[in-house]
């Protein structure tokens, strides 16, 4: 019986594992995003006040895991930056290199919006959610506004780096 062994270098697994691993955190990421504003927003929407509870622990739960997943494709992404022998930051001289670094400042947006997301549920617990005096809304409906607000901004950046990530396997 003959086996036939791949060999990989210790540096290549790295790579390549560093890749799969940048690959994993992004979809789980940007999947969550969109799945926990396309899908379960309107469900907890349609349900309303009664479901605020589940939504907001949802909601949290998943920013938990979204900084896992922050952490996993920042280290892994600087691994494979640079490991790359395309890539040179401020080198805006071909249509890759400039969408590698929307890339980059797409990602950075998006873990300051789950930083602003963070602060905001906290905020929540907080709030009154009566009015007093002469007010429009109540602290807590305002937090919600701007916690939708920030989802909202959330998903289409996600989208954008979903495009921004195709047009890089193009050119």
């Amino acid at each position: 019986m003959h086996f036939f062994i791949l060999s990989i270098s210790g540096i290549t697994y790295i790579y390549w594992a560093s890749l799969y691993m940048h690959l994993f955190g992004a979809v789980a990421w940007l999947g969550g995003i969109l799945f926990l504003t396309g899908v379960t927003r309107p469900i907890f929407e349609y349900y309303g006040a009664d479901a605020f509870d589940l939504a907001h622990r949802i909601k949290v739960r998943f920013l938990g895991f979204t900084w896992m997943l922050v952490w996993t494709v920042l280290v892994t992404g600087v691994i494979v930056l640079l490991w790359s022998t395309k890539f040179i930051f401020f080198d805006f001289s071909s249509l890759w290199l400039v969408l590698a670094h929307v890339k980059i400042l797409l990602f950075l947006i998006l873990a300051l919006l789950s930083l602003m997301l963070r602060a905001s549920y906290k905020e929540i617990e907080a709030a009154r959610s009566e009015k007093e005096g002469s007010e429009d809304l109540s602290p807590r409906e305002i937090i919600m506004w701007r916690v939708r607000m920030i989802e909202q901004f959330e998903v289409w950046t996600a989208i954008v780096i979903l495009l921004v990530v195709s047009l890089m396997q193009v050119y």
